[in-house]
């Protein structure tokens, strides 16, 4: 116990939440009641009471122990020891002191990519080594299933229903399945948002709207969502400053990569009540990838690998005040998120191998990775909309990332000793990383 409280002295988060379940419920729905109920549900009883119903459980649970639940009582090994993996920068410097700065005097929005459902794990890392608090992050309720619900409450969820939201997921009551009845749960999200941003709630929001299926990274599809918010700024004024922050997240290993890249090409939805099977078979695969990268040169990428074998890359970029920029729009701010994404070797690799598999393949046979350069140099050169580390510009360096690339997708299987391919898909997903 007193270990316990030197450590919440020492990493005390720079402000508090001043947050009240059923007094927050009751406002909101009295806003929400004089917005839409009195105008499309007039007097309707069962519309108030499922709409009650949908707010509690929209809202969210806010733990003290969040990161700490995770890291406690998890049964899995990448809750206990992801975060060893992580390595974090900013696009600027002291990107620390302006993350706090914008939280403590005003809201701090988050809009990260969205990869893998471990994101929530990074983001409650990142907020406990910023000593900021743990966000309210929106996510469909299709996650909180069986097994696996538990989880939910420990990441300050704010859950919403996809039934009713998502046109491809029916809702078994007619009475919530109209047009009408999906407007006011727009109408009701919309509400608690304007009102969490208003009391300094920082807040998450995956623009993309879910992970992306084919490893490219999505479009930002929350226009309505960035619009409301911007009424909300404009609204608080200058006494209370929401300042979006883009975060961009790069894994090396993605473990759903070969079932995500399966359901792009089959234009199927993977099933939410997959998820606990996504948890196992990640935990499984993360304790067991050892892969033995063996490199000649020093660059900070290629030492991430040697040092860190599977690591999760986190740039965040400077806060956005949307008082200072009042024209700055959703485009532009993820465009920050997409620009600092890192373009890792074995992306690189998959990149070089897909654009001529049998001409790849065959020097690799026949020379090793040194054959492989020439062409490597053609594709480096032949980026423009990229930014690539220092080490591609060395010939060394170039040797050690498609030495890692290699390397990486003969451990994990997904090509053999004898650099033959036997899992396109995978290799793909990993290409696709690179615009």
């Amino acid at each position: 116990m007193e270990q316990w409280m030197k450590y919440l002295s020492m990493n005390r988060r720079i402000k508090k939440i001043n947050y009240n379940y059923h007094r927050d419920i009751r406002l909101i729905l009295s806003s929400f009641k004089e917005k839409f109920l009195d105008k499309y549900y007039p007097g309707n009883e069962k519309a108030e009471s499922l709409f009650k119903r949908d707010l509690q459980r929209l809202s969210a649970n806010f733990s003290i122990l969040f990161f700490f639940q995770y890291s406690l009582f998890s049964k899995y090994w990448f809750h206990k020891k992801i975060y060893q993996s992580i390595i974090f920068s900013g696009d600027t410097d002291n990107i620390e002191e302006h993350i706090q700065r914008a939280s403590l005097s005003g809201t701090l929005l988050y809009l990260p990519n969205h990869q893998a459902h471990i994101d929530s794990l990074i983001m409650s890392w990142i907020a406990n080594y910023l000593r900021v608090p743990q966000p309210l992050f929106y996510a469909w309720n299709t996650l909180a299933r069986r097994r696996s619900a538990y989880l939910m409450p420990m990441v300050n969820a704010c859950l919403l229903d996809r039934q009713v939201m998502d046109e491809r997921f029916q809702c078994p009551d007619p009475f919530r399945n109209t047009r009408e009845y999906r407007f006011g749960y727009t109408v009701l999200i919309e509400e608690y948002l304007r009102f969490m941003l208003a009391r300094g709630v920082d807040t998450l929001i995956y623009p993309e709207g879910g992970r992306s299926y084919s490893g490219a990274v999505g479009e930002a599809r929350i226009k309505r969502i960035f619009k409301d918010t911007r009424k909300t700024q404009e609204n608080l004024g200058h006494q209370r400053i929401i300042s979006v922050v883009p975060l961009s997240i790069t894994y090396s290993l993605v473990p759903e990569a070969g079932k995500l890249i399966e359901s792009f090409h089959s234009g199927q939805i993977i099933s939410p009540s997959s998820l606990f099977h996504d948890l196992t078979d990640a935990d499984n695969l993360y304790r067991s990838f050892t892969p033995n990268y063996r490199t000649k040169t020093d660059f900070p990428l290629v030492r991430a690998f040697t040092e860190k074998r599977i690591p999760i890359f986190c740039v965040m970029g400077k806060p956005i005040s949307l008082w200072d920029d009042k024209k700055i729009t959703l485009y532009e701010c993820f465009e920050v998120v997409k620009k600092n994404l890192k373009i890792l070797p074995h992306h690189f690799f998959a990149r070089l191998l897909l654009n001529n598999p049998a001409g790849m393949i065959a020097k690799l046979k026949t020379a090793g990775i040194a054959s492989l350069l020439e062409p490597a140099r053609s594709l480096r050169d032949s980026l423009q909309n990229v930014t690539l580390d220092v080490a591609f510009y060395d010939d060394q360096g170039l040797a050690d990332i498609l030495s890692i690339g290699m390397e990486f997708f003969r451990y994990g299987g997904w090509i053999s000793a004898e650099a033959e391919i036997r899992n396109g898909g995978v290799l793909e997903y990993y290409s696709n990383k690179i615009k």
